[in-house]
Parts: structure tokens; sequence; C-alpha cells
């Protein structure tokens, strides 16, 4: 029967869970805080009337932030610590206290540049910027981080934003700003408004040389002591509590896997005294031979392992390698779908790397219980980062084929982004959801797997490259392409796959603007592709065509038109007359043959592929509205001005409705209103035009991008009584 003390805590309990929730529902609008701050009112038992058990002895330090939070002008702040130190824990309850006293928050992930970019993203959105902006940010463009901090500062003061997990300072930097917060003009500035908060691991006070720096390291022993008790309130005494709590160092992460071990049905050792004496002395050579960082993750490492072995006498054996495999993902939520139990439990493969993986629901509660992994939001599963890396670790001791683990988490992953069609929209979140995932498999898992595993992982890089660049996230494929090619020293730089990697870069190289260095990077790739795989293959086809396609956006016509030729010449036999690469490449070879001037020709090649397009893809698809596009511009070219802009019109609100209002395929039908209205001779509407179309591609594209450039002569021209022809790339 419950005493009335055990009453009034579960009271007090109930009274803070329903407070938090009302924040929560208040407040929250990013899922990253969201899965934070519901991880901390779900742990019930780490709960207390003074607020979550991992909080103890870090009033002080909170404290310090909550005053930062109030200052006239606010530096940033990095918060620096060991892993498992709780510096997103102590993060997550600044936030509730912003929001709680009226203040905005928002939370980035700051893991990786992937990461990031979404985050921003996300973040622009949520503060209402203008699309341009939202697509700028997006793209990485040179005056990207300017634009968002404009942003932040038109927001009400009282402001907090997180940028959590930035363990590699270079995430922060911008493309003229180095790595860190040095000079605040990177990601991260100071602010009359609001304040910005970075955690980290790295503690190296160069690389926050312009932001106040707070460490966190471990607690002291009543503190360590009070938080086992209360997590674990029959393991033990005070003595007994105290003695665990200098065995573990104090340190935060280690005490709430100790106590929700105890706490949990899956432990034999249910008192500190036994924990204690299991721990052993692992934790004492550690140390004395170690940095102090390295013992704290070895002192994790065993108390993992620790509730590993009890879940595996508890019967539930599997536990071990599904940690092991979801800690080769990112500190993300792993979405749900990416732990196939299906694929999991079935047979190994022909060379037996892959052990069956049964049980999978199964293996997870139990790996809830004691406190190894959490729900995610909206869905899947988190792994802490310090956790996650003790569980690669134990990949490289005697298990059993260890390798199979890495190639499965490899297999996984590429098994669901090969389900995804990177050309359609609705699947780029899908996208930018797994990108930190891959990221995580290149940096910690690609050297330590099979060749063969390797190549399924670059190639999945590629196909991801190839969504983030079509859905304008620039950005993102790019460092996602480099990252990728920094791990193919194994296959060298003439294998197909590196290939199809430089391919990809070569994309975002040229999206970019940067032409010439796109123009290069194909011509070797050509070069390489052509000595193996001979002039015919769909590969080498693929590249001539971007060639010819780098030849038209040079206004090179005659040699586009020519070099499209020779590609259907050349793919005839080889590709289905209804494949998308063929589409495109006829497509092309009209645009090329209407800015010759060929008008009529250039109208009969584009009407049959609208055709097809029509049958293949159907009326929405950016695809057909791009040949209705040129279609349009054909019709202006003839001076069919009236019909010309209501084609027009209704290609503005169908590519806004399908990319955005501010995506450089819809700047573009923009521009060529501006065009058009100059030629009906609307003058004060087509400068308009130009005006807003110039500060959007300015926003989008940055100040030297060729298309950004065709607009500032337009305008000026328009200016001078003159109209310049609009012409566009594809």
């Amino acid at each position: 029967m419950a005493s009335d003390d055990d009453r009034t805590a579960a009271e007090t309990l109930r009274e803070r869970l329903i407070l938090i929730s009302e924040i929560v529902e208040e407040y929250i609008t990013d899922d990253g805080l969201e899965v934070r701050l519901r991880a901390l009112k779900d742990r019930s038992g780490d709960h207390v009337s003074g607020g979550p058990a991992r909080l103890i002895g870090r009033r002080a330090l909170l404290d310090d932030l909550l005053a930062l939070t109030r200052g006239s002008r606010q530096e940033p702040a990095v918060l620096t610590g060991p892993g498992g130190a709780g510096k997103t824990t102590v993060a997550a309850a600044l936030a509730e206290h912003v929001r709680a006293r009226g203040g905005r928050v928002w939370w980035v992930s700051a893991l990786d540049p992937v990461a990031l970019s979404q985050g921003l993203t996300t973040v622009a959105r949520q503060m209402g910027a203008a699309p341009h902006d939202v697509e700028a940010i997006a793209r990485g463009t040179v005056d990207a981080a300017d634009r968002f901090w404009r942003l932040l500062d038109r927001v009400s003061p009282g402001w907090l934003l997180v940028f959590d997990e930035a363990d590699d300072p270079r995430a922060l930097a911008t493309g003229t700003s180095p790595a860190g917060i040095q000079d605040l003009t990177g990601w991260v500035r100071s602010s009359a408004h609001g304040l910005a908060l970075v955690t980290s691991r790295e503690t190296d006070p160069r690389m926050w040389g312009a932001a106040r720096i707070l460490t966190i390291g471990a607690l002291d022993e009543s503190d360590a002591a009070r938080i086992l008790r209360e997590l674990a309130p029959a393991a033990g005494d005070e003595d007994q509590a105290r003695a665990l709590a200098r065995r573990l160092d104090g340190h935060p992460l280690s005490l709430h896997l100790a106590g929700s071990h105890l706490r949990s049905q899956a432990t034999r050792r249910a008192t500190f005294a036994a924990y204690e004496l299991a721990v052993g002395r692992t934790v004492e050579s550690d140390r004395l031979e170690r940095p102090a960082a390295a013992a704290m993750g070895a002192l994790t490492g065993r108390a993992v392992e620790l509730s590993l072995d009890e879940l595996a006498q508890r019967g539930v054996p599997q536990a071990r390698p599904v940690l092991q495999l979801v800690s080769c993902y990112a500190s993300t939520a792993i979405p749900e779908g990416l732990l196939d139990a299906g694929f999991l439990s079935g047979p190994p493969d022909s060379r037996g790397t892959t052990p069956p993986i049964r049980h999978l629901d199964e293996a997870l509660r139990g790996l809830r219980e004691v406190g190894l992994i959490h729900d995610g939001s909206p869905g899947g599963i988190v792994v802490h980062p310090v956790v996650g890396a003790a569980g690669r670790a134990s990949l490289d001791g005697p298990e059993p084929r260890p390798g199979g683990i890495r190639h499965t988490a490899v297999a996984l992953l590429a098994a669901d982004v090969a389900g995804l069609p990177p050309d359609q929209p609705a699947a780029w979140p899908e996208y930018a959801l797994l990108g930190p995932h891959l990221l995580s498999l290149l940096e910690t898992t690609a050297q330590q797997v099979d060749r063969d595993h390797l190549v399924q992982l670059l190639e999945t890089a590629a196909r991801m490259a190839w969504a983030f660049n079509l859905s304008g996230a620039g950005r993102a494929g790019r460092a996602l392409c480099e990252r990728a090619l920094a791990h193919t020293a194994e296959l060298g730089n003439g294998h197909l796959t590196v290939l199809r990697l430089r391919h990809m870069l070569a994309w975002a190289v040229a999206d970019q603007g940067d032409l010439a260095g796109a123009e290069n990077l194909y011509r070797d790739v050509l070069r390489n592709r052509l000595r193996q795989l001979g002039p015919k293959h769909p590969d080498v086809l693929r590249c001539r065509h971007e060639l010819a396609w780098i030849a038209g956006c040079g206004k090179e016509w005659a040699k586009a038109e020519k070099g499209y030729r020779a590609v259907l010449r050349d793919s005839a036999g080889v590709l289905d007359t209804d494949d998308p690469d063929i589409l495109i490449t006829r497509h092309e070879l009209g645009w090329a043959i209407a800015n010759q001037g060929r008008l009529d020709e250039a109208r009969a090649v584009l009407r049959a592929v609208l055709e097809d397009r029509l049958r293949v893809l159907g009326p929405s698809h950016q695809r057909t509205l791009g040949t209705r596009h040129e279609l349009a511009w054909i019709l202006a070219r003839e001076g069919r001005w009236a019909q010309a802009e209501t084609g027009y019109r209704d290609l503005l609100d169908l590519r806004a409705q399908l990319l955005g209002a501010d995506h450089p395929e819809t700047l573009v039908i923009r521009h060529e209103l501006a065009w058009i209205a100059a030629h009906r001779g609307r003058t004060a509407e087509a400068e308009a035009g130009y005006r807003d179309v110039l500060d959007r591609r300015r926003r989008v594209l940055g100040e030297d991008h060729p298309e950004t450039r065709a607009t500032v002569v337009a305008l000026e021209e328009l200016r001078h009584g003159r109209i310049v022809d609009a012409r566009h790339s594809v």
C-alpha cells in the first residue's frame, strides 16, 4: 500500500508533467526540441519536485545561462564538456524556461552539414521567411547566413536558438568564415534580441574565441548519489549510493544508465553495491591510463555492457546486435521504417556475413527499459551519441562476424533510399531525414566494411545527392558528395561508383553558378567512363548530355545542338524511346534549336516532347511544365506577346505550387514575365518585375550567379530604353 509520502510525490510528479505538457503544446514548433523535452518528461523516474534528476547539480549553470538570455547585447554562448555530461539536457531545461516566459525557441542539430541545413531551413520557415530566403538558406548561397540573421533580427526579443551537438566546429562555418565562432560571420552570431547557444564536445577555446564559454563536467558526490537514489530508490542507502557515484566519477550519463539498469526488470544486480562490484576495476584503471573524456567514454561503455549482459541473461540476446546496428546511424531520430523487421529476421546472406536479428520489437523494448534508447518524434528511436560510440566500439571486440552488423546497417539504408524516387518532391523530406544517417555511416563505418558494401554505401550517397540537387538543397548535395569522395581511396578515381559521385558533384557545382568548374569535372568523368564503358553506355551518354548543356548555358548553341544530336544518335538501341533521359535530351535539343532562331523547327521538336511527357510523366510533373515553358518562350520570341503571357502566368502558378514561389525555376518565369511586360509597353511594370526578381535572385542564388547577372543587365538596359531578350538554361 502506498504511503502518504509516495502519494504526495506522485501528485507532485503529475503536476510537473502536466505543466511541461502545457508548455510543449503551447510553444513547441520544432521536432528536434520536442523530442528532447518529451524524453525528459517521459522518464517519470527521473523527476522530483525540483526538476529532472539529471539536472541535479546544474542549477548554478542554468542560472548563468538564464542570465545570458536577459543581457542587452547577447554574445553567443558555448556549452562544452565531454559526451554524456548533460549538455543537451541543460540546453533543453533552458529552453523550457525561455518558453515559459513567452520567448521563442528553435532547436537545430549541428551534427553534420545535412542536419544543419535542414534545421536552418526549418527555422527560417518558422520565422515566416519569404520563400526566396528559405531557398537561399537551403542552397547555401554566399550570403545565406546574413539573410538568416536578418530574419532573426526581426523576431520579438527574448528568443533562444540552440545549435546542438556541434562537435565538429566546421559545421558552423559558412563559405568565408572560419570554423567555430571566431569572427561572428558564420552561422552563429551576436544579437541584441536573443541568445545563440551551442553545445559541443570541442573544448579548444580557440574554436570559440568570440563566444562566452561555459564548461560542464562531473557532478559532485552528493548530487551524483542523489540522482542514483531517485532513479533507483530501493537499490541501497546513502553510503552505498555515494560509493557507486564515486566509482562512476559523477558522470551524468553513466549515473543515468546505472539508475535505469537498477530499476529495470532486467537486472539481477538490484543494489548499488552489486553494481559497483560489477563495474569492477576497469574504471579505476581508466582513470589512471586515459584522458578524462576517454575514461568517461569507457565508463559509459562498461555501463552499456552490463545492461546488455543482463538483457541477454533475461532471454533478450538480440538487444546487443540491435544496439550495435542502430549505433551505426546518427544520433538524430532513426525512422521506424529503416529498421525493417522482415529484412533483419531473414537468413544470412550467401557469404554468411549478415547474421539474422530476430524479435526486433522485444529487443527494442528491453533497450528502452534500461535507458539505452529513447523514442523519437515523429516515431523512430534515438541513441545518445556516447551510447552509440560504445555500441560501435563493441563491434571491434571479439564478436562473431562483427562486419555483419555494419553490412546490415549499410544494406538497410541502401534499401530505404533505393525505394525513394529522387526526382519526386514528395520523397524529398524523407531524403532529408535519412541524410544524417548516411553521413554517419560514411564517417564511422565506411572504412570498416568490405568492398561490396562500400560500393553500396557510395552508390546510396550518389542517389541521395541527386535528390538533394534536384530539391534545391545544393549545399547539402555538395557536402554529401565531398564527404563520400573522401572514402574512395580504396576504389580509385576511375571506379564507376566514384565517377557517379563526381558526376553528382559537378551538377551541384554547376547549380551554384560555376560552369567552368563543372565542365572540368564532367570532362574528367567522361574520359574515365569512355575508357571503361565505350561511347554508347548510358553513363557516358548522360555525361555527354551534361557537357552539351554546359555549352548551351555558355550560349554556344551550335555546339550544344551538335552534342545533343550525337547523344540521341548514340542512344538508339541503348535506351528506350520513353526513357526519361531521352526525353530530357530531346527537350534540350529543342531549347538549343530555338535559341538559334529556328523557331518552327524547335516548336515541332518540343510539341512532340510535350506529348510524350504528358503520356509518360503526367501534366503536373516539373519536366512537363519545363516543356510548356519552352513553347511559351517560343511564342514570345515570335512576338505573340498576349498568348505567351497567358501561358507564362499559368506556369507561374503551377511551378510555385510544385517547387515554391522562389525556386530558381520559378524565378525564370518571373524574369520572363517582366520581359514580356516590357515588350507590351508596360515599362513601369517591367521595371518593378525585374527589381523584384533581382532581389529574389540575389537572396536565392547570390550576387555572382549568371542568372542574377542576367537580371542586372536586363534592368539596366530597360532604364536606358532598351529591352534585352530573355534566355534561360534548362
